[in-house]
């Protein structure tokens, strides 16, 4: 599509975009209605010879009972139906955290001003050690697998936003906030920061890039090894790495 949001590659994202289509398409049917409404009174109800003018302001019993009926029609219709499918999204898919799938990918985000810091656990499986993958601006996933991240900020509110999987989360200096993602086929996609961050927050883009699961893990393994020979185990307070489960 040229216009519009950018296509969805994750196995969740049409729950988003079902979303927003049913709030499109019941505001528009309302719009219509409004519209009709308009012109059957402009038609019928104009200014014509022995026509006197009748005007109300809308005070009685009935007319009020009837803008009543008309909020309350809008508001069960429109914005309970939309909060409670989403609530129901939420709780089913996307606050599903994949806390012990046997295939989940576990990264560690660092948001500062103005760069984005991916740290995944080498094959010791631990974060903060000589094998740990770092990187900048960047983060390879494998395709098919749960991909599980923990945010941290070094300085102000930032924002992970991946359009591509309809998702994302605040990282919020002295918390450690968290998202999940899947995606459903492998490309290169856009991520940045949704959260206005200072007078560069402009520069905070970096690119997801989604891969076959054995070039990731052909990628992974030279990004571990080269992870180890850059280890500086005296630089510790500045790895911007922390236990994952005390996150």
């Amino acid at each position: 599509m040229p216009y519009g949001p950018p296509r969805d590659v994750s196995i969740d994202g049409h729950l988003v975009d079902g979303a927003f289509r049913y709030l499109t398409v019941a505001t528009s049917i309302c719009f219509a209605i409004v519209v009709l409404v308009l012109a059957i009174a402009v038609l019928f109800h104009r200014g014509r010879a022995g026509r006197v003018a009748h005007y109300t302001h809308g005070d009685r019993r009935r007319h009020l009972a009837l803008s009543l009926g008309v909020a309350l029609a809008l508001f069960v219709g429109i914005d309970a139906v939309l909060a409670g499918r989403s609530l129901g999204h939420l709780e089913t898919r996307f606050w599903a955290w994949p806390e012990n799938a046997p295939d989940v990918v576990r990264v560690e985000v660092t948001a500062r001003q103005w760069a984005w810091v991916f740290r995944l656990a080498g094959p010791d499986g631990r974060f903060g050690t000589r094998d740990d993958v770092v990187t900048m601006n960047e983060l390879r996933v494998p395709v098919g697998r749960p991909v599980y991240l923990k945010l941290r900020s070094r300085d102000v509110v930032h924002s992970l936003y991946l359009p591509s999987f309809r998702t994302k989360s605040d990282a919020v200096p002295g918390s450690t906030t968290r998202l999940w993602f899947q995606a459903r086929e492998p490309g290169s996609f856009e991520l940045g920061c949704a959260q206005h961050c200072g007078v560069s927050h402009y520069r905070m883009r970096g690119e997801l890039r989604v891969l076959p699961s054995e070039e990731w893990r052909l990628w992974s393994n030279r990004a571990s090894e080269d992870g180890r020979l850059r280890y500086d185990a005296s630089a510790e307070q500045a790895a911007d790495a922390w236990d994952w489960d005390q996150g």
